[in-house]
């Protein structure tokens, strides 16, 4: 998702660039492993790595055994089985502050400000100096919408022979947001000659560009800075300062199309969806035709799991000429599959395919549902030819055809490409699981098996590593019972 929302960043960008001016003018490999039902045999399958279920807690570690079990999780995203870990850290030793620092980075990750804060607070009663959490205090507070209390604790914040230019940009956020906007671009111009971090000078410079603008319009009324601000908000994903200004726009000025369409932004990236929803409703009221407003409408239907409004709005955008189109069509493409209109997605990822071949990982989707869906491996095929034409030194490209040949039953040359995919990179995942397919379509279980347990070995907490992990287990218990 939050990829996703990157993405769209960039689109809403290049969107409020153009309109300057906008409205003012069995047997399976299990957590803890499977042993080989042969008692002499010493190879072992490796465990799964954890999917969506926590394995069994193990029971009397030590404070430095969950805080380490808890950084192995944190570091592949397991956020929740991280925080689990660090509160067990924090009972053992309840003093310690390294698991409450912990937690509060988990916490943050999952957006749950309310324990992040709490957090914080248990890190200040053991270290009432600690920089980085009094500076996090501050950005969990602004999360919060607890602007007041932010500013308290910026205003408070000790002083220092060289300021942190973060303290110093959030100073001018909050000058900004209260609408005291010299001392803002005086905070913001400090900031930026303190400043020797690329991100933070950069929205620096994103905000003090609202100024700017907003200098160069003739005649223009107060509201339209509060807009311009609230844009530039949006811009540095400080969402809910965006939310705060727009609400006090749209209260005066109800009819600004566009003042709706970053209200909406801005709770979509907050993933309030419903909320989105109801200000690009309101947008489309003022407009029907504009794309952005039918663009974002579908992405918040999808994301609300209206698969079918969905569908009805990207077309809608495609069809006033929304632009990137690729973005549109990688969208319809998702949702086609979702509701199982299987030929309508390989359109539209044939159609992303014609807008765009940069990666010749857009080439998977549709062969996948040409070969497993729509059973049509012509079609698979040539699309896998276009991916080796057009990526000739990629491996991925030779398991493409590899893996399309084997759907034409053509299986020397289905061998042929695999092989070849491997020598170009023998850590392929996907094409040791595609030549373990061919071997057991051939009967070679055991080629088969060593090929499987390749591939899981390679990607073992992966989608690849659990496909080949249901092979090797539903191959392994055929050739036992034989």
């Amino acid at each position: 998702m939050r990829k996703f929302l990157a993405f769209i960043s960039a689109i809403l960008l290049a969107f409020l660039v153009t309109a300057s001016v906008l409205a003012w003018q069995g047997i399976e490999l299990t957590k803890e492993g499977i042993l080989s039902l042969f008692e002499k045999e010493e190879e072992r399958v490796l465990p799964l790595l954890p999917q969506t279920d926590e394995p069994e807690e193990e029971l009397n570690l030590t404070y430095e055994e969950y805080l380490e079990k808890g950084d192995y999780y944190f570091e592949r995203g397991f956020l929740t089985f991280a925080s689990n870990q660090y509160v067990r850290a924090a009972n053992l030793e309840p003093n310690r502050i390294d698991p409450y620092l912990k937690l509060l980075k988990t916490h943050l990750e999952l957006r749950n400000y309310k324990k992040a804060l709490s957090n914080a607070e248990l890190v200040l009663q053991i270290n009432p100096d600690h920089p980085e959490t009094r500076f996090d205090m501050i950005r969990i507070y602004i999360k919060l919408s607890d602007f007041d209390t932010a500013k308290n604790l910026l205003d408070s914040y000790p002083v220092t022979a060289a300021p942190d230019p973060r303290v110093t940009y959030y100073k001018g956020l909050l000058s900004a947001l209260f609408g005291n906007h010299e001392l803002a671009q005086k905070y913001l111009k400090e900031a930026a000659v303190a400043s020797n971090d690329p991100d933070l000078s950069t929205k620096i410079n994103m905000i003090l560009e609202a100024y700017r603008e907003f200098s160069f319009t003739k005649a223009a009324e107060e509201l339209y800075l509060s807009e311009l601000l609230a844009r530039s908000f949006n811009k540095v994903t400080e969402y809910e300062m965006a939310v705060h200004l727009l609400k006090e726009v749209l209260r005066e000025r109800g009819d600004l199309r566009d003042g709706w369409i970053l209200l909406g932004f801005a709770y979509l990236n907050l993933e309030k969806y419903q909320f989105a929803l109801t200000a690009f409703e309101k947008a489309y009221s003022l407009d029907s035709e504009w794309p952005t407003t039918q663009y974002f409408l579908g992405v918040t239907h999808k994301e609300l799991g209206h698969f079918e409004d969905a569908i009805v709005f990207f077309n809608f955008a495609l069809s006033n000429d929304f632009e990137p189109a690729l973005v549109v069509y990688r969208h319809l493409a998702d949702l086609y599959f979702e509701t199982e209109n299987y030929e309508k997605s390989a359109e539209a990822y044939e159609k992303v395919l014609d807008l765009s071949k940069d990666d010749v990982s857009s080439f998977v989707r549709p062969i996948w549902l040409y070969l497993d869906f729509i059973n049509q491996p012509q079609k698979a095929l040539k699309l896998a030819e276009t991916a080796a034409l057009t990526f000739p030194d990629s491996a991925m490209s030779y398991n493409l055809l590899g893996w399309s040949y084997a759907g034409l039953g053509e299986d020397q040359d289905a061998e042929k490409n695999l092989k070849r995919a491997l020598a170009i990179d023998p850590n392929l995942a996907a094409a040791y699981y595609n030549l373990g397919n061919l071997y057991r379509s051939q009967g070679r279980d055991n080629m088969a098996l060593e090929v499987f347990q390749k591939a899981y070995d390679l990607d073992s907490s992966g989608s690849i590593g659990n496909l080949a992990a249901q092979a090797y287990n539903e191959l392994l218990k055929k050739t036992l019972s034989n």
